[in-house]
């Protein structure tokens, strides 16, 4: 089974975590990495080590991150030689809600592949997907 790790600034991943819970119950092997602002990088470092150790059973992890070029992205991205992990950025409920669906099946790079295309997706401007127009003035 595909370990899940969220990483984010503040206490967003502990949040999506918990709002895909109370949708589709208890996650397995799912754990969240909140990054708060003066925490020391080998500190922050060290916990991200520690929690893909306890949610790889030796499938991998995939770690989804919350924005491009953010501190959760760059120490996650440093994990990439050294451990079995995907890193996708951009992370919202669809998302997590794809992987954790996913989880027993499907290798690392696919699955991987299947969050980012889920991502994409569930982004759209809801007046236009309801054909909502706006009366100009």
């Amino acid at each position: 089974m595909v370990g899940i790790l969220v990483v984010s600034h503040g206490g967003l991943a502990d949040a999506l975590i918990a709002s895909v819970q109370s949708l589709v119950g208890n996650l397995q092997r799912t754990r969240g990495v909140s990054i708060w602002p003066k925490e020391k990088e080998e500190e922050v470092k060290d916990r991200v080590r520690k929690e893909i150790a306890e949610v790889d059973d030796g499938d991998g992890v995939v770690i989804l991150t919350d924005i491009l070029g953010g501190t959760p992205t760059n120490l996650s991205l440093s994990f990439l030689e050294k451990e079995r992990v995907e890193v996708v950025t951009g992370v919202n409920m669809p998302m997590l809600l794809t992987l954790s669906s996913y989880q027993k099946g499907g290798s690392l790079r696919e699955i991987g592949r299947l969050v980012k295309k889920s991502g994409r997706r569930s982004i759209i401007l809801a007046n236009e997907l309801l054909g909502f127009k706006r009366r100009r003035k």
